[in-house]
């Protein structure tokens, strides 16, 4: 298992398929536990590399970096690599950055990662907060 302060990856082998699991935030500050993981995921060249998106409440460009350079890193290994059940902040940037069709999706599969939050942050830790402007209401909940 790695960590990082707002990151939890966990990876494991079943047969041969590798499976990283990740809670949490995917960010510039963390971006290196995130490759280190997958890379070792690849190291041991399994058939298939499984990256469980479904706990990540925050995703930058430099985690969709990360998958990019990893996809490449499978395709010269020979393995197939798929993005398992992403959560909605993920699926709005594979969506707005058009990189889906580089970062094959496949949901399913029991929820073995605990969900750390059904909202998804839209700022790394640490930049603040957005300041208040007058007129302009929040939506959601």
């Amino acid at each position: 298992m790695v960590r990082a302060p707002d990151l939890r990856i966990e990876t494991r082998r079943t047969g041969t398929t590798v499976r990283c699991a990740l809670v949490g935030a995917l960010h510039q500050d963390n971006q290196d536990a995130f490759a280190l993981a997958l890379h070792r995921g690849l190291r041991s060249r399994p058939e298939r590399l499984r990256i469980d998106l479904r706990a990540v409440d925050l995703f930058t460009s430099s985690a969709l970096d990360t998958l990019l350079r990893a996809r490449q890193a499978a395709a010269v290994l020979g393995v197939a690599m798929a993005l398992d059940s992403p959560s909605a902040c993920v699926r709005r940037v594979l969506d707005i950055t058009r990189a889906g069709p580089f970062l094959p999706v496949e949901d399913g599969g029991p929820d073995p990662a605990p969900r750390r939050t059904e909202r998804c942050r839209t700022r790394p830790p640490g930049s603040g907060t957005a300041p208040s402007r007058p007129g302009l209401r929040r939506h959601g909940g």
